[in-house]
């Protein structure tokens, strides 16, 4: 008797679940096809007869069920409801000639206190503590290994990395010098730039889903003073344009993980860089969008120099497979098989569909057994309401190229690239030889430091298997071991679980701080360390401005004996000032001309005198 692979595997209670699976396609297909043919005014005209003969159905259809974000149409809008950000949008064309939409939050119109808000959330969290001993929360961190490396070993150096700056004035001291016009000096405001990337199927609307404003990252970000840059891969909702290729043809879908690697990635960090004039920026991505930053920092160096800190949320390279055993392994058999499920440019299409047919509330139902079909989640970790309002935005499309890409790395265990001849064999056997293997991305290779944030009971995640692909040590990894895939999105207490940890890195590896609000009146150092260092450098500190005073005390003592008798006395106030335990004359002459309104002209001779005495 031949045996078939795969079929003659299948057990009875499989070829139940195929026959129904075929059945669905085939019903969904057909409801979609009517749909489709159907005049336009005569579904208008059964909407009239709906809403007519039963209004109070149009109105519990049209209002929102949890808040307005979940009908919301764009990124800006969701970005409008909360009223506190100013939000942008740019057009980054690659060197393919995609054009890509990526969106930034640069400022915010009103400042809030963030952390004593996210304090008082969590003191009124129910049973915070027992629910953190639940997650049982683990973490690695080696920051210090890298805030060694770091740390500038002379003086020239310390001078060439720190910069301050004076809120109540309108001038920044820096080593830096602004090069370009007015509006290029204006548009390089010196803020730390943090960029964020979505994952599979998604789009940048994904960050700012959660119906409490600060548990959105970009809104966190915004209010402690960093640019925040949201970008969006070629093929979703905001990037299907290319200058010469029309998204209704196959060519505009032929691309995978490869250019968002290669192309979207490098060329959206590189306009960002050049339109905000910073050396280097912080990545934070979400799943797929940890993929193509390894991928894209494994074969690009100059890459990892203007990359300081990359943050994976959720990573995804190497994922185990699907939790449900005949889908597993129908696409670990032949990836390729998936073309003639989908066609050639963009898959679950289907997805889309039932989201505007559905109510909101059994959408998630139909969501929630999708992925606990396919991947084995429960999504117990987000809130009903959380859900509502999140997956009216969870889908955005992309081409069936990336999806097989995907089925190519879940079926070989390796992180590589796309196969553009794969097997023709719908298995493998012990006795064959591959006639070729598709090139794996060198993510040993990284130079950027990682931190990594993953779950326990993430189906997507095989930490052991990263780790060993990843150069050694990881900058900080941290794992919680009740979370799921998309709870490092809209998971139930993410704003004190994971932002804390993010916005800790962030101050590391940046090498500035975001200028001090308007009301702050104190200048604010640019370089962060952690307590043991800041006590060496405190000690230093200290024993560099004793040696200075002293130093100063002789110059001046040498100077007020061989200065002439009559200018002894009309200095003596700036005497005393000199001796003082600060040791900046700018700041001493500027003290003393406020204190006499400006008018003792004999001081800000006497001043000028002792400087030219000292040079």
């Amino acid at each position: 008797m031949i045996k078939v692979p795969i079929l003659d595997r299948l057990s009875f209670r499989d070829y139940q679940g195929l026959f129904i699976t075929i059945l669905f396609f085939i019903v969904e297909g057909f409801i979609r096809i009517i749909v489709m043919f159907m005049p336009k005014f005569l579904i208008s005209t059964f909407k009239l007869m709906v809403d007519i003969l039963f209004p109070w159905i149009s109105r519990i259809e049209n209002a929102p069920h949890v808040s307005p974000l979940e009908k919301a149409q764009s990124f800006e809008k969701m970005v409008a409801y909360w009223k506190n950000y100013n939000c942008e949008q740019h057009i980054v064309r690659t060197k393919d000639d995609y054009l890509l939409c990526v969106h930034r939050i640069p400022s915010v119109k009103r400042q809030v206190n963030v952390d004593k808000i996210i304090n008082k959330r969590r003191n009124h969290y129910k049973n915070h503590t027992s629910r953190l001993e639940k997650n049982n929360i683990q973490v690695v961190d080696n920051l210090d290994q890298f805030i060694r490396e770091s740390l500038p070993n002379t003086d020239q150096e310390l001078a060439l990395t720190t910069q301050t700056y004076h809120s109540d004035s309108s001038t920044i001291y820096s080593n830096e010098r602004f090069t370009g016009s007015a509006t290029d000096r204006k548009r390089r405001s010196g803020k730390p730039v943090v960029l964020l990337y979505h994952g599979f199927l998604m789009s940048s609307e994904i960050w700012v889903t959660n119906t409490e404003e600060f548990s959105n990252l970009p809104f966190i970000l915004a209010q402690k003073g960093y640019d925040v840059w949201l970008g969006n891969a070629r093929g979703n909702k905001y990037s299907q344009y290319h200058v010469y290729e029309n998204p209704r043809n196959q060519p505009f879908w032929n691309f995978s993980l490869n250019e968002f690697a290669t192309r979207d990635l490098p060329d959206t960090v590189d306009y960002i860089l050049a339109e905000t004039g910073a050396a280097s920026l912080t990545y934070i991505g979400f799943s797929q969008g940890t993929a193509q930053a390894f991928a894209g920092l494994s074969v690009n160096s100059d890459l990892n120099r203007k990359v300081n800190l990359f943050i994976a949320m959720a990573p995804a390279t190497t994922p185990k497979g699907l939790s449900n055993p005949l889908i597993d392994a129908f696409v670990k058999a032949t990836p390729t098989v998936i073309y003639l499920i989908f066609g050639r440019k963009t898959p679950l299409k289907l997805a889309l569909f039932w989201q505007r047919i559905l109510s909101p509330p059994l959408f998630v139902k139909v969501i929630d057994a999708s992925v606990g079909f396919l991947f084995g989640w429960t999504g117990h970790n987000m809130t009903m309401d959380q859900k509502t309002v999140s997956y009216q935005h969870l889908y955005s499309v992309t081409s069936v190229k990336s999806l097989v890409h995907w089925f190519q790395i879940i079926r070989s265990g390796q992180f590589h690239m796309y196969d553009e001849v794969p097997s023709r064999l719908p298995y493998h056997t012990v006795n064959t030889v591959a006639d070729h293997i598709p090139p794996r991305f060198p993510t040993l290779q990284i130079k950027t430091p990682i931190a990594i944030f993953y779950g326990g009971t993430d189906s997507l995640v095989d930490f052991d298997v990263l780790a060993a692909d990843l150069p050694s040590p990881l900058a900080y990894v941290k794992s919680i071991q009740k979370w799921e895939h998309l709870d490092f999105l809209w998971g139930d207490g993410i704003e004190y679980l994971v932002y804390p940890d993010i916005l800790k890195l962030l101050q590391i590896f940046n090498p500035r701080l975001p200028p001090p609000s308007e009301n702050s009146s104190a200048a604010v150092p640019l370089m962060i360390m952690d307590q043991e260092q800041l006590r060496m450098q405190q000690h230093e500190d200290d024993v560099k401005q004793a040696r200075q005073q002293q130093q100063q005390q002789r110059n001046f003592k040498s100077y007020h004996e061989s200065a002439p008798r009559d200018k002894r006395n009309s200095g003596s106030r700036y005497s005393s000032l000199l001796m003082n335990d600060d040791s900046s004359l700018e700041y001493a002459l500027e003290e003393t001309l406020i204190k006499n309104n400006g008018s003792n002209v004999s001081i800000l001779e006497e001043y000028k005198t002792y400087f030219d005495y000292k040079q």
